[in-house]
């Protein structure tokens, strides 16, 4: 288990994330999403790309609390606006994982 809590950990691992030392990574096409849980009750993602032109890499938070629905679309709305190429491979991890986002 790489959370405290065995509901986050479970709930990342819906998403299709796997343990990767202290962490937990999904990788979608080009984009490498790792889930770190930080003390203050939170997780934060952090996106990575990098292509032979391009390289991108920032963080953002969301709380604990956040069910998996919440979590998949702040992954899907970060893809769809960061890394465009990789929207439409995130939508379909989504749809497989039979998450109720595209409806």
């Amino acid at each position: 288990m790489i959370f405290a809590d065995q509901s986050t950990d479970e709930k990342y691992r819906l998403l299709g994330f796997s343990p990767d030392g202290l962490s937990m990574t999904l990788t979608i096409e080009s984009v490498s999403i790792c889930a770190v849980e930080y003390p203050v009750k939170c997780v934060v993602l952090i996106f990575t790309s990098i292509k032979p032109r391009t390289a991108c890499h920032y963080e953002a938070s969301l709380p604990e609390s956040c069910g998996v629905e919440q979590i998949a679309g702040l992954i899907y709305a970060n893809i769809a606006e960061n890394f465009r190429d990789s929207a439409a491979a995130c939508k379909v991890h989504f749809q497989k994982l039979g998450l109720p986002l595209f409806q």
